[in-house]
């Protein structure tokens, strides 16, 4: 399997750090690590025009393309040119976003795809309710983690005894960011130890000034912009609970990121976080307001429950999001299809 010419197709990479950046980037360092030959080449910063030229000096075996409707229609297109299979990944907002979903650039990729990948089982069912026609080329490969290096050395300024709840969060509406906000307002003076501490970069600029706005009534609130990679896993093991506010994912990366350090995770009711937190055992969900409240102060009053849910989420990481697992799994389905 060693030595396969794979062309990666990637949405982003530049700009504030998103989950597909982190995954892409990921599953292209491990795959060469595995031996296979890879051109990555970013939608957003190489040209129609100038991938076809790279790709003819490359000779790619497959294209991969990560996101149906913004790199569906350009793999299907280059695929069809170099006569080889594609396949396509559906990473989150394709999954669930209605217009995206239903664009007509996703529903004439998924018909040209030779497979389709999903990272978990719901998903799959959920791709197959809107293209029936994918289900026989579907497979499931769990997105991996590898545990982000600790700095020590790193210093956030945050009070010794404050009660961090940390939301690792690009400024973009599926985010949420103004829920915790809004709902830790009448938490602050029950709880005076709680900073909400944001960090991430701006996408929408008029979400951005949104939120700008809330945090001027937020004093317990703090936006620290965007964290250098290098320093994200400092900046989890400071906090006490990690967030993740969304209303759509598809197995988000910065869940998986904290909970590999064994931090316990506070996420909403929905199915992309579903995929890697079981209420109660690797992690805590809530459905609104009130439930988010009260998770909050549990979390607050309780260590022997943090370390519980950290330690736990810690064990399900090892076991299974395995980053051999993950590559042998995309290693397995290229040589099947070339």
């Amino acid at each position: 399997m060693a030595g396969m010419r794979i062309a990666l197709i990637a949405p982003y990479s530049i700009g504030p750090r998103r989950g597909n950046i982190t995954t892409v980037s990921r599953i292209s360092r491990l795959l060469r690590q595995a031996g296979a030959e890879l051109l990555v080449l970013p939608a957003d910063a190489v040209t129609a025009a100038e991938m076809e030229q790279q790709l003819t000096s490359f000779t790619p075996q497959l294209l991969h393309g990560f996101h149906a409707r913004y790199c569906g229609g350009l793999t299907r297109h280059l695929a069809a040119n170099f006569n080889v299979p594609s396949v396509l990944t559906f990473t989150g907002s394709d999954v669930y976003d209605p217009l995206l979903r239903k664009h007509p650039d996703t529903i004439t990729a998924i018909e040209a795809a030779s497979a389709v990948v999903c990272f978990h089982e719901s998903e799959a069912a959920e791709v197959v309710r809107s293209f029936p026609l994918a289900a026989k080329k579907i497979t499931v490969i769990a997105q991996s983690i590898e545990e982000l290096p600790v700095n020590s050395a790193v210093n956030f300024g945050f009070a010794h005894d404050a009660f961090v709840l940390l939301l690792p969060a690009a400024f973009r509406l599926v985010k949420q960011i103004e829920f915790p906000l809004l709902a830790l307002k009448s938490l602050a003076d029950q709880l005076p130890a709680i900073r909400l501490v944001i960090a991430g970069g701006i996408i929408d600029q008029d979400y951005a000034a949104t939120i700008r706005c809330l945090l001027d009534d937020a004093p317990f609130a703090t936006w620290l912009g965007e964290i250098p990679r290098e320093q994200m896993g400092a900046l989890y093991t400071r906090a006490d609970v990690v967030l993740n506010c969304s209303h759509s994912e598809s197995m988000p990366n910065t869940l998986l990121e904290a909970m590999a350090l064994g931090r316990p995770v506070l996420a909403s009711d929905i199915p992309g976080n579903r995929t890697v937190v079981q209420h109660g055992d690797t992690g805590l969900l809530y459905h609104d307001q009130e439930s988010f409240r009260q998770c909050v102060i549990r979390l607050a009053m309780d260590a022997e429950l943090r370390d519980g849910l950290g330690g736990r989420a810690a064990q399900y990481m090892r076991t299974s999001f395995s980053p051999q697992a993950e590559t042998a799994a995309h290693l397995r389905l290229y040589h099947a299809l070339i």
